[in-house]
């Protein structure tokens, strides 16, 4: 049996991890505002999370995206399945598009006023990483240089009024019946409506940017001088082709626009409820950055807690809150100007930043990364205790359960569709026939 690790190696490794710590030693003489935990505050919560299974055969996705809300209360379910050509440029990116927009979706919708809704992951990541958000930009920035700008405010209006219809509909559906399985994901069922955008699009000239921003972004990964990155910036319209649009490129288009609004529709929405965001896999240096180490945040909190209290003790420290910072710390990402005022709450959010804190609900226990759309206090604190057990927060485990799509359920029910299928038509064989693996 062959070592992975050389004693020489390890011994490396332990050099360089005690590096760190002694870098550390100075800052950990300052002061960390390391809160003890309240008591705990009766509340009611539910707790969202979201899954997707697919399989990739010859040329077509067949996916399943699904969210599941377990908490003070019968638990719910959205579910969508569907199947579409692949396409190596946005096809993944939508599928994990429609499961965030799925997670949302239910969080806006499950429980009333008085549940706190608790998320997996950031409220950050939801505004600054939409998935397929460069795709999505694009495609509004296409949009605006093929159409008239009043014709992509039309588009974009009558899309969002019949969001709002549809989540009316939702909300009165998921009252009656508590898992859904039709009518969750809006934008394909529609798509043949806005063909007349698709196809005013079609033979339009557009400019393609991509192989000039692929030069800058190669410029920037090799840390070439500043003056260098400047004479590249100058001399990208060289870089720049124009580019005719198919028809299947401006139905690709509007499929990723129509599905980025849904999704910050779907995010608007849940803003408006009472949020918890956790994390537990995150690598942040909100604290360190300041203090001048290299270390990462939790690390660096662990040593701290280490120094000041001789254990890993429980608490919590607000690292941003908007309400009482002098400079606000605005959000990378930034809506396109015009959907700006069809999205006012995360307008704000992009604008303020997002209350943030660690928290540890144990000794010993993990440190959570904690975001809200309120302020972070002992109020807040003292109710999201209310539901943890060991350490964790129990609605978010029994969600993260209640939402896996089981593979072999995916399995079983992949082959008995792609069995109907070839007895429907032999000729669909060419699609389902074969795949890189039965399950991805």
């Amino acid at each position: 049996m062959y070592r992975l690790i050389s004693k020489d190696q390890a011994d490396r490794i332990f050099e360089m991890l005690i590096k760190e710590l002694q870098n550390a030693e100075k800052a950990l003489k300052g002061k960390i505002e390391w809160k003890p935990l309240p008591e705990k505050k009766e509340s009611k919560a539910y707790a969202v999370d979201g899954s997707q299974g697919k399989a990739r055969l010859s040329g077509t996705i067949i996916y399943t995206v699904s969210s599941f809300a377990f908490g003070n209360g019968k638990s719910a379910r959205l579910v969508y399945t569907n199947a579409m050509t692949y396409n190596h440029g946005i096809s993944d990116q939508i599928i994990r598009l429609q499961m965030e927009t799925l997670e949302n979706k239910l969080g806006a919708l499950v429980g009333s006023d008085e549940h706190m809704i608790l998320m997996d992951g950031t409220l950050t990541g939801s505004l600054t990483r939409p998935p397929v958000y460069p795709e999505s930009v694009k495609g509004i920035t296409t949009l605006l240089e093929t159409l008239k700008e009043s014709k992509v405010e039309e588009l974009i209006k009558d899309f969002i009024e019949r969001l709002d219809e549809h989540y009316i509909n939702l909300e009165k559906r998921l009252n009656e019946e508590r898992e859904l399985y039709n009518g969750v994901i809006l934008t394909d069922d529609v798509m043949e409506e806005y063909s007349e955008f698709y196809k005013a699009m079609e033979g339009k000239e557009v400019v393609n940017y991509d192989g000039a921003l692929k030069r800058l972004r190669d410029a920037l990964k090799a840390e070439v001088p500043r003056s260098e990155i400047i004479k590249i910036a100058e001399e990208l319209d060289e870089y720049v082709e124009p580019k005719t649009l198919t028809l299947e490129e401006a139905k690709n288009t509007i499929h990723v626009v129509l599905g980025y609004l849904e999704y910050l529709h779907s995010l608007e929405k849940l803003l408006q409820r009472e949020l918890i965001y956790l994390a537990k896999s995150f690598y942040n240096r909100k604290i360190t950055s300041k203090l001048g180490v290299s270390l990462l945040d939790v690390p660096f909190i662990d040593a701290y807690l280490l120094r000041t209290y001789g254990e890993e003790a429980p608490g919590y420290c607000v690292i941003y809150d908007p309400e009482i910072a002098e400079e606000k710390k605005k959000i990378a990402h930034r809506l396109p100007r015009v959907l700006r005022k069809y999205f006012p709450t995360i307008q704000r959010f992009i604008e303020s930043g997002v209350p943030s804190a660690y928290i540890r609900t144990m000794k010993g226990g993990v440190i959570y990364l904690l975001q809200s759309n309120i302020s972070i206090s002992d109020e807040l604190i003292a109710k999201l205790l209310w539901h943890e057990s060991n350490g964790y927060i129990r609605p978010l485990q029994k969600a993260h359960e209640g939402v896996k799509i089981e593979q072999r359920a995916f399995k079983v029910e992949l082959e008995a569709l792609m069995n109907y299928l070839k007895k429907k038509n032999k000729e669909l064989r060419v699609f389902v026939k074969y795949g890189r693996s039965p399950l991805e």
